[in-house]
């Protein structure tokens, strides 16, 4: 195959914004299950919903964020119409499995709610629609793009490497574990024929509705190639291999040219629970805490069995959300998987998000470039990496493949693998999926979890092998080992113990330049120490201010979280510097 490198092109990403709100009913729509696909062991325990408060002063403040919509948590679905009474809400689109509501409500009448949600005991939560998660393709850097052509590899290396073609010979996989695949969208392209059991679409108010699978609905092509990696035909004769075996897919499309809002994305994982699908991924993420409304989806799903798999992210800091909800810190028993990044020889992908919420590795890049990935299936539109250096090629039958690097690409490799432990051990609960994935992958002997690695890289054959070895009772009981990374017993698993946290940081006055330097505060809810930078006319050095020259001058409080907080929303304050008359003038010599 020859491999020819595209023109490079530029793109606006813009997010779909606009709402169309429509009356929805207040009771939950009874389960829709797909004819083939066997529903997970429900585990019969209780949701644990999100009830979330920032002070009057923090919510009031934050006003600005929500526009004239916002995402409303309550206490019971029968408190919807009397909240409507009594704030105003203008239009509503009631989400009953979530106990959450999204609604239009006047300007004037938002701060009211604000004001008074944190002693509205039918109120769990009043949040904005503002934050949002992209696709997690390798990004453009000059610098991690730099590469090596020659590979001397096969094109789908990561397959072998992550030992999938072992895991085979233990199973084929099975068609009725279908994983969900919340993303762009999936095309129907030939490695995908016969295997995708179901497309829909979430329309920006939150609405969601079945599109044909005859042609697909991905917008970018980020949702194929995720989609090709879980389920493409095995020992078909034809194109590349799936590491799920005979897994299928149901896949959402919940974003717009790679714009994910939090509420899209619980309302796909919801419908994804009522389809009965074993296992959801989710390769997209962003660094800000996700809303309440889709921690309550991540833990009503997960209660109801479903297996969550997230990519952590790339940009070389912390795991970002939603993966960092679903893996307690420093490894341990959960149930969901947040999985980074490896190069060629297993060793962390320079890219890849890791820290206390990994929970494991897989191939992601050659090199730590773009141009050398693992290998996927595209469709013929392909948006979501405009880079030159993504090699891409025509194959037979107008099939089109290419390489891709990035931990969106290394999540569904573990979701494939997933399937097929479910495959043969179909009555294990999520969690104890999830165990077996982490056992079983590859690390140092006597090596336990790491920021960096996790549990270590993902291995196929023995996860598949661990499975098969275990009889039921083993299942039943703890063997004492204290190594996070090898928790037996049926004991469900604890959500991770973060708590939400905010910042108070008052308005700083304007400051002229005889003005000398200065000391700011800020605390944070939690407790813990709050950390300042300055940009413009300013520098500091820890809370003392220093003022530079005439200008503006910004500072930056933030507050990084530790095993107990989740990190803080950071406050910015910005104040003017003038000349010591008042007026706008040169900027005088510091020193």
């Amino acid at each position: 195959m020859k491999v020819t490198v595209p023109k490079l092109a530029t793109a606006v990403r813009t997010a779909v914004v606009a709402f169309t709100f429509a009356a929805a009913p207040a009771a939950a729509a009874a389960h829709q299950h797909h004819p083939l696909v066997k529903s997970p062991s429900r585990l019969h325990t209780t949701t644990q919903w999100v009830r979330r408060h920032p002070s009057v002063q923090a919510s009031v403040g934050q006003a600005h964020r929500y526009g004239s919509t916002a995402v409303v948590g309550l206490e019971s679905m029968r408190d919807l119409a009397s909240l409507r009474d009594r704030y105003g809400f203008e239009r509503m689109r009631a989400i009953p499995a979530l106990r959450a509501a999204i609604v239009k409500v006047p300007p004037a009448r938002l701060r009211e709610l604000l004001a008074a949600a944190p002693s509205d005991q039918r109120i769990r939560y009043v949040s904005p629609r503002a934050a949002h998660r992209q696709v997690l393709s390798m990004p453009n850097d000059p610098l991690v793009n730099d590469l090596d052509p020659a590979t001397s590899r096969p094109f789908e290396w990561q397959f072998t490497a992550s030992r999938v073609d072992r895991a085979l010979d233990l199973t084929q996989g099975d068609r009725s574990i279908v994983v969900g695949v919340i993303d762009s969208g999936v095309e129907s392209v030939p490695d995908l024929a016969g295997k995708i059991d179901g497309l829909w679409n979430v329309s920006p108010d939150g609405a969601i509705a079945a599109a044909p699978t005859s042609g697909g609905n991905d917008d970018t092509g980020h949702g194929t190639a995720v989609a090709s990696l879980i389920a493409a035909n095995v020992d078909d004769g034809f194109g590349m291999a799936g590491f799920g075996g005979k897994a299928h897919v149901i896949a959402v499309h919940a974003g717009y040219h790679g714009i994910f809002y939090d509420t899209s994305i619980a309302v796909a994982l919801t419908k994804l629970d009522a389809l009965g699908v074993r296992i959801v991924n989710m390769s997209l993420g962003g660094p800000a805490v996700s809303e309440p409304i889709l921690i309550d989806a991540i833990h009503k799903v997960a209660a109801d069995g479903v297996l969550l798999v997230a990519a952590t992210g790339n940009s070389h800091e912390e795991v970002s959300w939603p993966a960092a909800a679903l893996q307690p810190s420093e490894g341990g028993r959960s149930y969901g998987l947040a999985v980074g990044a490896t190069d060629l020889n297993g060793a962390p992908a320079g890219f890849s998000n890791s820290g206390k919420h990994l929970s494991l590795v897989a191939p992601g890049t050659i090199d730590s470039s773009c141009f050398f990935g693992v290998l996927v299936a595209l469709p013929s539109a392909i948006t979501f990496d405009e880079s030159a250096c993504m090699s891409r090629w025509n194959g037979t039958r107008d099939a089109l493949y290419g390489y891709v690097s990035g931990t969106s690409f290394s999540a569904p490799q573990v979701a494939g693998v997933a399937a097929l432990v479910w495959a043969a051990r179909p009555e294990l609960r999520n969690y104890q999926v999830a165990d077996i994935v982490k056992q079983s992958a590859r690390r140092a002997t006597g090596a336990g979890w790491t920021p960096t690695m996790g549990c270590g890289v993902l291995d196929a054959e023995a996860a598949v092998a661990l499975a098969t070895s275990r009889s039921t009772p083993e299942w039943s009981r703890h063997d004492g080992t204290s190594d996070p990374c090898s928790v037996d017993g049926a004991q469900a698993p604890a959500w991770p113990i973060e708590a939400f946290q905010t910042i108070s940081f008052k308005r700083l006055p304007g400051k002229t330049m005889a003005d000398p330097d200065f000391r700011v505060g800020a605390a944070a809810s939690s407790g813990l120490p709050v950390s300042f930078r300055t940009s413009g006319t300013c520098t500091n050095r820890g809370t003392l201010i220093h003022l530079s020259g005439i200008g503006v001058c910004a500072v930056t409080a933030s507050q990084a979280g530790n095993a107990n907080f989740n990190p803080a929303r950071s406050v910015v304050r910005t104040f003017s510097i003038t000349n010591a008359r008042g007026k706008r003038g040169p900027a005088r010599a510091s020193n």
